[in-house]
């Protein structure tokens, strides 16, 4: 792929979302009926938002994913919360951004996490996560793969956390978290082995998709279903097998052991939606994929992984790290083939979302920071009213690889602005996200009055946030 293909595409996106979509609006809540979705949510880790083909990437094979988004609506300005693992993943399931509960970084063991000012594991008691709402709606609920939330065994992980059941789920297969496993271990440790002689590294989505599967059919027919996937691929050590490296030989080492874990990942996403479609349920599931941030930069993503030319990478809050695939499939709801490049979606508006969907009233007492965006998916306007925080507290993470844009500790999303500044507010730098997707063009000196409207915003936000 040449080196501007990527840019071209989206600038090309936006034109022709611009002269051909709508603006579409949140409306009332969702009243509970029979015909309730079952929700399967896809989360990979590390997958960049220019590692598809649909989104611009010629040189990746994902023809499952490019046909999920010709049957459903791909976005563009989908945001994670951060641009590192557990963070990203804690707003799923408590709609509020990570620096509410002090997450800061990756959960890693007690002491780093102390030197980090964090938590051990997402506070079980905290009285509404996604999960746990989803079950007192009547769904069965189930998450499957990466956690990373807490615990994983030791010596890096912490043996006390809880397991992911006490979250609202009724089953659970995990890595990177205490509980049962694939195998019904406490902890699989990436270079173990499986009863065949395969590593289990090699096998990881295609487990995760047949625990998926199983569970799908056990519990078809019986109550609505919502179901977590969270797949560890793209994310390192990656060790391909010789079959899934063979479409990729000649290559150059990095880009075939990049694209041969995608195409796998692919294949075992296909296999998850031809499933669905042989026992009825595609028709009345809404089918999610995103990822938890943007791609690493060491290798091999370093040289393969794309963003499709945003700025940034894993661990940055400049687009690159933080805005990530986001594919919606709901036959005869959400729009096929459509390219939505118009609304600014976050992580933390999945929990009110899905619980509207579900005929779910949240607590009274509860304030989400994210909003639902439920009537888009039943094509009608939504336009956001509340601006996006983002806190990355760990600049000196890594090394000279990581340094070109750690720098940015803070930023505020609000409408078609995005605010990017340093913890001592000295350097600053204004986005219009809107018409410069790749923050080439800093517009802080020319717009001071809307550099103080977000940094008030972003103060006021800040002082309701622990220490």
């Amino acid at each position: 792929m040449k080196k501007n293909d990527g840019r071209r595409f989206l600038l090309l996106t936006v034109f022709l979302s611009l002269i051909t979509s709508g603006i579409w609006v949140s409306g009332q809540n969702t009243k509970k009926t029979k015909n309730r979705p079952n929700i399967v949510f896809i989360f990979a880790d590390d997958w960049g938002y220019g590692d598809l083909g649909c989104y611009g990437n010629a040189d990746v094979t994902t023809p499952n994913l490019d046909k999920l988004a010709s049957q459903g609506t791909r976005y563009t300005q989908f945001h994670v919360t951060s641009g590192v693992c557990s963070p990203s993943r804690s707003s799923i399931l408590t709609g509020h951004f990570p620096a509410r509960h002090r997450i800061h970084g990756h959960f890693a063991g007690n002491g780093e996490n102390s030197r980090r000012n964090m938590p051990n594991w997402l506070d079980e008691t905290l009285p509404v996560y996604l999960p746990k709402q989803m079950r007192e709606a009547g769904y069965v609920t189930a998450h499957i793969g990466k956690w990373h939330l807490g615990g994983g065994g030791a010596p890096n992980g912490d043996t006390g956390a809880p397991e992911p059941k006490v979250y609202g789920y009724d089953e659970t297969r995990v890595w990177n978290g205490n509980g049962p496993t694939w195998k019904g271990d406490q902890h699989w440790p990436t270079t173990r082995y499986m009863d065949d002689d395969t590593l289990w590294i090699q096998n990881s989505s295609k487990l995760a998709v047949d625990e998926s599967i199983d569970f799908l059919r056990r519990n078809r027919g019986k109550s609505p279903m919502f179901l977590n996937i969270w797949l560890k691929d793209p994310h390192t050590p990656l060790a391909p097998s010789e079959r899934q490296r063979k479409p990729f030989k000649g290559l150059e080492p990095d880009k075939e052991t990049y694209y041969s874990v995608l195409a796998d990942a692919d294949y075992h996403i296909g296999r998850l939606m031809d499933s669905l479609a042989k026992m009825g349920l595609d028709d009345n599931t809404l089918l999610i994929f995103s990822s938890d941030n943007g791609p690493a930069n060491y290798a091999p993503a370093r040289i393969a992984g794309s963003t499709a030319g945003l700025k940034g990478r894993k661990t940055d809050i400049f687009e690159g790290g933080v805005n990530v695939p986001f594919i919606i499939r709901w036959p005869g709801h959400v729009a096929a083939g459509t390219i939505d490049t118009l609304s600014v979606l976050s992580a933390v508006d999945l929990l009110p979302t899905f619980c509207e969907l579900a005929g779910k009233n949240l607590p009274t007492d509860f304030k989400p920071d994210g909003e639902s965006f439920a009537n888009l998916l039943q094509k009608k306007p939504f336009k956001r009213s509340k601006p996006l925080f983002w806190e990355w507290r760990f600049p000196y993470l890594g090394t000279d690889r990581y340094r070109q844009n750690s720098w940015a500790t803070i930023a505020v999303r609000d409408g078609d602005w995005k605010l990017i500044a340093n913890n001592s507010i000295n350097r600053i730098e204004l986005y219009m996200i809107s018409v410069d997707p790749f923050e080439t063009k800093n517009l802080a000196n020319d717009n001071r009055e809307k550099v103080k409207e977000l940094l008030n915003k972003w103060n006021d936000w800040k002082s309701g946030l622990p220490d």
